[in-house]
């Protein structure tokens, strides 16, 4: 449904009431796209303990919250309608209360894709769906509410909502988890948090917050791969705001935020940052204060490497310069220990962060694990798994989170120029209970 229509049958809900609404034609329509989403997306919904979840692909990956599936390595689901499935959990990330389970030999099951939460505006309607009190649970039914996005890029710190979605759907205990879903029929948020500050009774106080699906989209490749998952964060660099005093030639505060200090040779430094300059730009969003930077860098996975926009003042000129360049986000001597919690242990190596190409280049390896033990080595150009080529690491990750523990599968491999092929025999998943971590203190959160 285009915007201006909803627009219009808003406009009219606003100006009618009773007979006199259903009379009129754009709300009669308006009323007949909200069912049409409810009646697709509803058989999509998952019961996950207490809480809630949502089928996102017709093989069964689940999307859920940290806190309502991250304590657990198998689960027994229910679909809308009480059918019963095994999954397992593959991918979490507790700081971002994000967890994703598959399940077991999933085929042909009802799904709602991933839409783009970007798109978003503030104002558009959008439909919580969920197991409030564990109501759903008399019938295997879930229910469904109805609001608009109130807000976006909300920071909350602890836990780590730092680009949430606000919205005035109601959510209560037992909707974490659930969907968010557009009157296009598409996921753009993952229910986790309610703002209980009115009441302290952990009910709907009309503010309600959800994980965008831009960010989960970004990890989901790295989910699916297995694992603890982190957060990207500027590695070295101490920042301040626009407008602080402290700092000449800044601009006005909301103008972006200043690099008040830099570690040498870290990757902001190698990137050709210095002190002083002013970042505004950050992967594609702007940078207005400390808060938003921290969100922005936050929604990528450790590792990324985004495209940086900022301006650095030439005293000759009296005026600042545009400059951008790319920067890894995160410290690159953390990464092997980051993939090791995040399913590397499944092959037992690590990319050369500075490779930029087809394929990748195998950067570590871990000792007596199967990259070392199919004689891999460091620099190795990979290309092709199963003679079919890919595009780069994350391609190879998501390849490898689909395959079944102790498969083998067969590298391509470019050394010294010369091609030849390895036979990967990959490791059996080790998902320890120490490792996978409980849902911690939520503090307002909505937790099961």
């Amino acid at each position: 449904m285009r915007r201006m229509t909803i627009a219009a049958a808003w406009a009219s809900i606003a100006a009618l009431s009773g007979a006199q609404a259903q009379d009129d034609p754009s709300v009669a329509s308006f009323q007949k796209a909200v069912r049409a989403v409810v009646e697709k997306a509803r058989p999509a919904y998952v019961f996950v303990g207490g809480g809630s979840g949502v089928c996102i692909s017709p093989d069964g990956w689940i999307l859920t919250n940290h806190h309502v599936a991250g304590g657990g390595e198998e689960w027994n689901v229910r679909f809308s309608g009480g059918k019963q499935y095994s999954a397992d959990l593959v991918g979490w990330h507790p700081l971002d209360d994000v967890a994703v389970l598959k399940v077991r030999d999933g085929k042909n099951l009802p799904f709602v894709p991933l839409g783009d939460s970007d798109q978003l505006r503030v104002g558009d309607p959008v439909i919580a769906i969920g197991n409030p009190f564990r109501l759903g649970e008399d019938n295997w039914e879930p229910t469904v509410t109805f609001g608009i996005v109130s807000a976006l890029h909300v920071y909350l710190d602890n836990p780590g909502y730092k680009d949430a979605i606000m919205t005035d759907a109601q959510i209560n205990p037992g909707n974490s988890g659930g969907p968010l879903i557009t009157l296009r029929g598409e996921v753009v948020g993952i229910n986790g948090r309610i703002d209980t500050k009115r009441f302290q009774n952990r009910v709907n106080t009309g503010i309600g917050y959800a994980i965008p699906s831009t960010q989960i989209g970004r990890f989901l490749p790295h989910f699916m791969a297995g694992g603890r998952q982190w957060g990207g964060h500027l590695d070295g660099v101490t920042i301040a705001e626009c407008g602080d005093d402290r700092y000449e030639n800044c601009g006005d505060y909301g103008d972006g935020i200043i690099v008040a200090g830099l570690e040498e040779d870290c990757p902001a430094e190698r990137a050709g940052l210095k002190l002083g300059d002013i970042i505004y730009h950050i992967g594609g969003q702007r940078i207005k204060n400390a808060n938003r930077l921290h969100g922005v860098v936050g929604t990528f996975p450790a590792g990324s490497v985004v495209w940086v926009k900022y301006k650095r003042w030439n005293a000759e000129a009296k005026a600042f310069e545009g400059h951008d360049t790319k920067l890894l986000l995160g410290k690159p001597e953390q990464m092997k220990e980051y993939y090791a919690q995040a399913g590397n242990r499944y092959y037992g190596f690590v990319p050369d962060y500075h490779y930029e190409g087809k394929g990748f280049k195998v950067g570590g390896l871990d000792k007596g694990g199967p990259g070392e033990k199919s004689d891999l080595k460091p620099g190795d150009l990979i290309t092709k798994v199963d003679r079919r080529p890919f595009a780069s690491w994350v391609d190879f990750r998501r390849d490898m989170g689909a395959r079944k523990p102790g498969e083998t599968v067969k590298l391509t491999v470019d050394r010294d120029g010369t091609e030849q092929e390895v036979e990967l025999k990959l490791a059996q998943r080790d998902l320890k209970q120490d490792e996978i971590g409980g849902g911690g203190d939520y503090g307002d959160e909505e937790e099961e």
